[in-house]
């Protein structure tokens, strides 16, 4: 009998995590794979909500925890710990391959780990543009690293190509994501407004802004969107910026900002499901989430998007 492959896949957060959700699950039921999920980043801290709490809902056991994050978080010591810890875990469990997500340094500093280890890579979300962030730099670099690509879109699969990929290793699958726009398990608008504690009296607007990592200020750029929002009525629902740096600083001026005003709702973390949830009640997306370009466009809502940080990406829908 043929041994099963043995696949490790890393999430380290709810921006990965959303769009490997479906994979994981199908993986873990498809007969020649033995899957093992290692978590670590914005999955352990605590500010982003409950530890594990989207893999814990799923029944998607945790073989390894990485908490390679510090607080406050310091990107190049963040990564450097990443590298570290990843090395020392492939070293260890040497499996056949590694499933990696688009464009984080966390991510980059795995890739990097399994290429020392011998380790290859799978990689989602290569080809694609995001002048305005640094991820577009660690994209790239994740991509010269891995062994297969399986990308979003053909225009993606001909950026690889163009980069010296093998054709053969290059395979168009579609943004994964799109999947939860099938699941049936969403909460409806009276359950989102009781868990968010506010009436979601039309229009309503979620708002999501993630430090831009290259360019303006975070500060600069929330403090504009912020002045935006006061002038128009809405119900605004605003969840918390990522872990890079300058998130905690747009975090506080939200705080500041929402004090006093009754049709706004500040989340930590939506998760998988009342995001999506929220994106089909929503009457537009405000900010510089990826999710504006990708799964917002997709179905068919209205979309805001604030600065540079995902210039050069392909727009859905």
């Amino acid at each position: 009998m043929t041994e099963p492959r043995r696949l490790v896949a890393l999430t380290t957060g709810r921006q990965d995590y959303g769009i490997l959700r479906g994979t994981l699950l199908l993986l873990r039921r498809t007969p020649g794979f033995e899957l093992a999920v290692w978590a670590g980043g914005m999955h352990l801290q605590r500010r982003f909500g409950e530890p594990l709490v989207a893999l814990k809902r799923d029944a998607i056991p945790v073989a390894r925890e990485l908490p390679f994050v510090a607080e406050p978080p310091s990107p190049v010591a963040d990564t450097a710990a990443a590298l570290a810890q990843a090395g020392a875990a492939l070293m260890e469990a040497a499996p056949d391959a590694l499933l990696l997500v688009g464009d984080r340094t966390e991510a980059l500093a795995a890739g990097l780990a399994a290429t020392l280890a011998r380790v290859p890579i799978v990689h989602l979300h290569g080809g694609e543009e995001s002048e305005g962030a640094i991820d577009n730099a660690c994209r790239h670099a994740l991509t010269k690293l891995s062994h297969l690509h399986l990308v979003s879109h053909r225009v993606h699969a001909d950026r690889v190509i163009q980069m010296g990929e093998d054709p053969a290793h290059v395979v168009v699958v579609g943004p994964p994501a799109l999947d939860h726009a099938y699941r049936d398990d969403l909460p409806g608008a009276e359950e989102l407004s009781k868990d968010l504690g506010v009436g979601l009296e039309p229009p309503v607007v979620l708002v999501t802004m993630h430090p831009a990592t290259l360019g303006r200020p975070a500060s600069a750029e929330v403090a504009a969107v912020a002045d935006a929002m006061a002038r128009v009525t809405a119900t605004y629902v605003v969840t918390a910026p990522n872990a890079d740096a300058g998130g905690a600083e747009i975090a506080e001026h939200w705080r500041g900002w929402a004090g006093g005003r009754e049709r706004v709702a500040l989340v930590d973390a939506l998760g998988d499901r009342r995001y999506w949830a929220m994106l089909r009640l929503a009457d537009a997306v405000l900010g510089n989430s990826s999710s504006g370009i990708i799964e917002a466009p997709a179905l068919g809502v209205p979309v805001v998007n604030v600065g540079d940080r995902q210039r050069g990406r392909l727009r859905y829908g």
